[in-house]
């Protein structure tokens, strides 16, 4: 390669020579730029210290004007004009790539389009004449001086280096120009939303006066306004919680406008970078990078919004129970990995052997009744991983628990048990509602009766679960049972605990189940003990470091459930944690929903709650069911419901997704649904494409802002075929909506379940299928008027993401079993 002669030279001279002067440009405009600004800059384009105009524009005088050097006249003109000519098309490249102009002359007289100035170009001449005169010799001198062989081998590292660097500088500024696209639209969203809010006499007055704004700006303009506006009308104290809400929004979107250390050392390098219309944008960014602006932001929204009194606390002992947890499953991959080196030199041995073992684990797999996702991973394991995947799925895939899952279904089966079941009730309902009597008949064949006389209500918060949670704990008389995935120390439980303490002072048996997974973290090491001796009956699902070995960890009660004197019942997507009820905003505002039942469809949450805490013993004691059982009886009625749940034990029935699947097959007019993960399989999308393409209204609510980044980029991942199909899809742009629903004309669930894998196939879940239109009514306005908060995806916008995001998320799909 070093001895290709291009330009009667040799490779190895000129890629020194471009190296060597595009180091000296870098010197050269590091330091002339560093001495105006008082304060290092690591000038040019690429992270290194190659500026490579700098070295590509010598290295072209040299070629050309080498021989003629003596030639002073030709040599300043030629390489001015040659010099120019590069800077001028070097600019426009990177002007049509990445969208910005990385230098001006603009404020230079005789200046073409801004690119090239003639000041500049006299510059390129007389340092043309430097450059083959003066320069060039000692770098002919440095490039012999170099041992021929060192210096090879120097190019050899010094190439990857460059093409990485080069690399990594485009993609992050790519990455530059989607921050500075995001800015822009949250600049307008802001813009229309603050004119829509009509402070001032007319729409152009309020436009002109925000157009020159900062986005802190707007936010004191407005705060100025609304003081004065207040003072005046109660008009405008109405647009108060409203206001609240869209400007915590707009504050986490802020927050998120995160610039990368490339994208500060570009700022930095190119103080005159021009974005085109996107000016107001790159001045933003520049200020939150200065700090300025998320304090001032936070200062603005802390004088208008009303004080948000929660709080997020973590524990160290959780920190250390999950990294020892997380160290003993490495210990597992690492002793898999050093066993599967140390088999490499039986290769020739084994190799029959693994052949014969993956076309049995292969053909066992394809008949397998497990989902299908979960064979396609473990097919793509061992089939990248030869000697590995093998001993990965005979330690993990293979097993799955089995013994565990025999225990768990044994408790399951004892609360099954006390289920019962009425023919009354079936007949009253297939009278009632005829079309629905197959999805009735599959629930109650997996072991879910059909309840009537039931009174049910709909919370659209959590604030307003939470409410009437505890409205109803005020009123307990005999018994509360509490069972959440997530539990955190907060105001939310400061208020619960301090109510339960006082039931419990009063008499009433209180029985609080959690999540070992979802509290370990934001509960102190002695939560449970602490409890126990204020008189609460604790226990802990599934506690991480049992059964490690067989990654039984995975599986986690994703149940929410109270139960107060099994007279009333609450589940959905709530947890007992301040964000939950915008106490905090971790991710905009948070929207969850929630059912009350007061009937005798409560027996069903009661079982199940049940089933979790038998599940849950450590000593195998059984429970007296009939010690929970309604202390009063309920008036005859016609809501009819059915309590769901589902869990890893019962795999591969999953009827909880087998339900979801009939809705969409029986909806009519509408199929609505609200998730805050879509992560769905072939057969799940094909329905909801099919449900579109026959003329029902199908709308799926997702987060705009996400809990989870890469769960977010397969959640769009999904969008695609489904919006070509002709499912329409909105974001939440208030935040993140983890509200899970399924709505049609006259049948609904509220409930714990997402629209993804984990929920269907490996969390233990439960909700409440409900069948009455009032009801389900409720629900749909509630739907109609979040659409109304959010952003419609088209499909157009769709296809045209980022190519470097459709690589990654086609390569996160094939972890999506694990999301």
């Amino acid at each position: 390669m070093w001895n290709i002669i291009l330009f009667k030279k040799e490779f190895y001279q000129l890629f020194y020579i471009f190296f060597l002067y595009g180091f000296i440009g870098w010197i050269y405009e590091s330091c002339f730029v560093s001495i105006k600004k008082k304060s290092w800059v690591n000038r040019g384009f690429l992270n290194g210290p190659v500026i490579p105009l700098y070295g590509g524009g010598a290295l072209l005088i040299y070629l050309f004007f080498w021989d003629y050097r003596e030639q002073w006249l030709l040599v300043f003109f030629g390489g001015a004009l040659l010099a120019t000519v590069l800077e001028y098309i070097t600019s426009w490249v990177m002007e049509k790539i990445f969208h910005m102009r990385w230098w001006d002359y603009t404020r230079y007289r005789f200046h073409l389009n801004g690119r090239i100035c003639l000041e500049a170009s006299l510059l390129w001449g007389a340092m043309a004449i430097l450059l083959l005169n003066v320069i060039q010799p000692g770098i002919n001198y440095i490039i012999l001086k170099i041992p021929r062989k060192m210096g090879e081998i120097a190019g050899y590292v010094i190439i990857p280096i460059f093409l990485t660097d080069i690399i990594v500088t485009t993609v992050y500024t790519v990455k530059f120009d989607q921050l500075l696209a995001k800015a822009q639209k949250l600049r307008r969203d802001m813009q229309e939303y603050l004119v829509s809010m009509k402070l001032y006499e007319t729409k152009e007055e309020w436009k002109k006066k925000l157009s020159g704004l900062r986005l802190t700006g707007m936010f004191t303009e407005v705060k100025e306004t609304l003081d004065v506006r207040m003072h005046h009308s109660k008009v405008y104290q109405a647009y108060m919680p409203e206001f609240d809400a869209r400007m915590g929004e707009f504050l986490h979107r802020y927050q998120e406008l995160k610039a990368k250390k490339i994208h500060i050392r570009l700022i930095k390098a190119f103080p005159s970078l021009k974005v085109g219309n996107r000016e107001a944008a790159l001045k933003d960014i520049k200020e939150k990078i200065k700090g300025k602006g998320v304090r001032a932001l936070n200062k603005e929204i802390k004088d208008i919004k009303v004080e948000v009194t929660g709080r997020i606390q973590s524990y160290v002992s959780g920190f250390l129970r999950a990294a020892i947890v997380g160290l003993l499953v490495l210990l597992q991959f690492a002793m898999i990995l050093y066993l599967s080196y140390k088999l490499r030199g039986f290769t020739v041995y084994i190799y029959s052997f693994i052949q014969v073992l993956s076309i049995i684990i292969i053909i066992g797999l394809v008949n397998d009744n497990r989902n299908a996702s979960y064979k396609i991973s473990w097919i793509c394991i061992i089939a990248a991983f030869p000697i590995t995947g093998h001993i990965m799925f005979v330690l993990w895939g293979n097993q799955r628990g089995k013994k565990i899952e025999k225990r768990v279904m044994e408790k399951l089966q004892h609360g099954l048990s006390h289920y019962e079941y009425n023919p009354e009730t079936i007949q009253s309902f297939m009278e009632k509602y005829p079309t629905k009597s197959r999805m009735t008949r599959y629930l109650e064949y997996n072991g879910f009766p059909l309840y009537k006389n039931n009174n049910v209500a709909y919370y659209p918060m959590g604030e307003d679960t939470f409410d009437a949670i505890f409205e109803e704990i005020e009123k307990a008389q005999s018994f509360v049972l509490i069972n959440f995935f997530i539990v955190g120390e907060g105001v939310l439980w400061d208020q619960l605990h301090a109510l339960i303490l006082k039931k419990r002072k009063q008499g009433v048996k209180v029985m609080f189940l959690y999540d070992d997974f979802g509290a370990i973290l934001r509960t102190p090491k002695k939560f449970k003990s602490d409890l126990e001796n204020e008189g609460i009956e604790v226990r802990v699902f599934n506690p991480i470091h049992k059964y490690t070995d067989k990654l039984y960890m995975n599986y986690r009660t994703h149940q929410k459930i109270i139960v107060i004197d099994g007279n009333v019942g609450f589940t959905g997507g709530m947890n007992l944690a301040d964000e939950y009820v915008n106490r905090v905003q971790r991710f905009g505002v948070w929207k969850d929903n929630a059912i009350k039942v007061e009937g005798d469809a409560v027996w069903g949450l009661t079982v199940t709650f049940l089933q979790m805490w038998e599940v849950s013993s450590s000593d195998g004691d059984t429970v007296d069911y009939d010690r929970y059982r309604p202390t009063r009886q309920f008036e005859e009625n016609d809501v009819f419901c059915q309590v769901i749940s589902d869990g890893p034990a019962n795999n591969p029935k999953n009827p909880i997704e087998s339900i979801y699947k009939q809705m969409i097959y029986y909806a009519k007019k509408i199929l609505y649904i609200t998730t805050p993960y879509l992560i769905i399989e072939d057969d799940m999308r094909e329905a909801l494409i099919t449900a579109a393409s026959s003329g029902i209204d199908v709308r799926i609510i997702t987060p705009y802002i996400p809990d989870k980044k890469n769960v977010k980029l397969l959640t769009e991942y999904n969008y695609g075929r489904l919006l070509a199909g002709g499912v329409r899809i909105f974001e939440y742009t208030p935040g993140f909506i983890h509200a899970k629903t399924i709505i049609t004309e006259d049948t609904g669930i509220i409930g714990t379940i997402n629209m993804d894998y984990r929920s269907f196939h490996l969390h233990y879940e439960c909700g409440v299928w409900v069948c009455n239109r009032e009801f389900v009514d409720i629900v749909r306005q509630d739907l109609v008027k979040t659409m109304e908060q959010c952003r419609e995806v088209t499909y157009e916008e769709w296809k045209n993401r980022p190519l470097t995001m459709k690589v990654y998320q086609m390569v996160l799909n094939l972890f999506s079993t694990l999301m």
